[in-house]
């Protein structure tokens, strides 16, 4: 009995003490941070006193440094690892809530020095972190469990912290609200000192050339760029829409609880779906959610739109975590640094077309859900159609057949 005990005693600290387990911890706090005060974001800029046309201006600046920035964060991993790269952006995101906490109107000096440090964090902790993700996982030929654990953590993060944001907002204020996400963010930088794998890459990242050297790997990023316009319209453009229309800060705070809970079994159902079945779960994501983005152009109801909210949760599942399986499954044997950095730089380079487009536009909402739909049309024909010119040995109907 005392070895039986002292084998699982010793498991179990194993267990929490690997590198995994404290990556996945330092995660969840800072996911736990962010979700507490992010789809509030833009709506603290829109209070201020900033226009919702001042707001794309910001959400593309931000975007527009944080391209080229991916490129630095990458060379700057080789040299200083990755765990410091995220104290770097972790420590940007502190200086970003702070520059939110100090906000005035018209101060577009101090909005410009926000989005320069929304950038930095951006670039440094999500390349980083994805980066750790990867040399973390042990299970590189089918990574998709181990993806969806990780969107699991976040997701039960996202079940209380928006709650608890509208909680602290409606009773103590949106400073308070600041102040408790950086607390939260501070903590999420202590396993990060625990972790013992080694966190620079051991040779040169690749050049873009030599990484995208398939069209099969192209596609991937091609679609991981679409599909992030649907997030974007889905985190920024929609919260904005229902605070403007239904006036209340509870009604904002509803919509990432509602995801959350609605989705952690299914990621963990989706996790599991076979390789040879994962173009078909991301067309069947890509065209429901199409259809819910054609809906909210026609019907408005409160009701309905926490239904679409439920919806595109549960659909953007299927899309996500097939997606980034491929993306992390091929970059891990080509290289794992480019992956997350292309990856990144793949979003934020799609995000720059969308608000550069709303940017000129005055008729944002409309505009913005329409792109979403275009995205995911684009989506479903990179994945169906132009699969079959990349595998022309595949039967025209695989999609049934598979």
């Amino acid at each position: 009995m005392y070895l039986f005990n002292f084998y699982h005693h010793n498991r179990l600290y194993r267990l929490l003490h690997s590198d995994l387990w404290l990556f996945d911890l330092s995660i969840w706090l800072h996911v736990f941070s962010r979700a507490l005060i992010a789809v509030f974001i833009p709506i603290f800029i829109y209070q201020t006193g900033y226009s919702l046309q001042e707001i794309i201006i910001y959400y593309l600046i931000f975007n527009i440094i944080d391209v080229p920035l991916n490129f630095v964060v990458r060379w700057l991993i080789t040299k200083i690892g990755a765990r410091w790269v995220m104290i770097v952006g972790s420590v940007a995101s502190l200086a970003f809530f702070t520059g939110l906490y100090l906000l005035t109107p018209h101060n577009w000096g101090l909005l410009f020095l926000i989005a320069l440090m929304a950038a930095v964090y951006d670039t440094c902790y999500w390349v980083a972190h994805l980066y750790l993700f990867l040399k973390c996982s042990k299970n590189n030929d089918n990574i998709s469990g181990d993806e969806s654990f990780l969107l699991i953590l976040k997701k039960i993060a996202g079940i209380v912290a928006p709650a608890l944001g509208a909680a602290i907002i409606i009773f103590s204020g949106r400073h308070m609200l600041i102040i408790v996400s950086m607390i939260f963010l501070a903590l999420s930088l202590i396993p990060l000192f625990k972790l013992k794998i080694k966190d620079r890459p051991k040779t040169k990242p690749k050049k873009f050339w030599k990484f995208f050297t398939s069209w099969d790997v192209a596609r991937d990023y091609l679609s991981a760029g679409f599909y992030q316009i649907h997030c974007t319209a889905e985190n920024i453009i929609w919260p904005l829409f229902i605070y403007i229309i239904l006036l209340n800060i509870e009604s904002v705070a509803l919509l990432p609880i509602i995801v959350s809970v609605t989705t952690i079994i299914f990621i963990y159902f989706t996790g599991r779906i076979s390789k040879d079945r994962r173009h078909r779960m991301i067309i069947i994501g890509s065209l429901f959610i199409a259809l819910i983005w054609l809906t909210r152009l026609f019907i408005h109801h409160d009701w309905f739109y926490y239904l679409s909210v439920f919806l595109a949760g549960l659909f953007s599942i299927l899309i996500s975590i097939p997606l980034y399986s491929f993306i992390y499954e091929k970059g891990e044997k080509i290289d794992a640094l480019s992956t997350t950095t292309y990856r990144n730089a793949a979003h934020m380079f799609f995000n720059v077309i969308i608000f550069a487009i709303l940017a000129l536009l005055v008729n944002v909402f409309q505009v913005s859900f329409v792109l979403a739909v275009v995205s995911m049309i684009i989506l479903i024909m990179l994945v169906y159609v132009l699969r079959g010119l990349a595998e022309p040995t595949r039967h025209k109907w695989w999609f049934f057949n598979s």
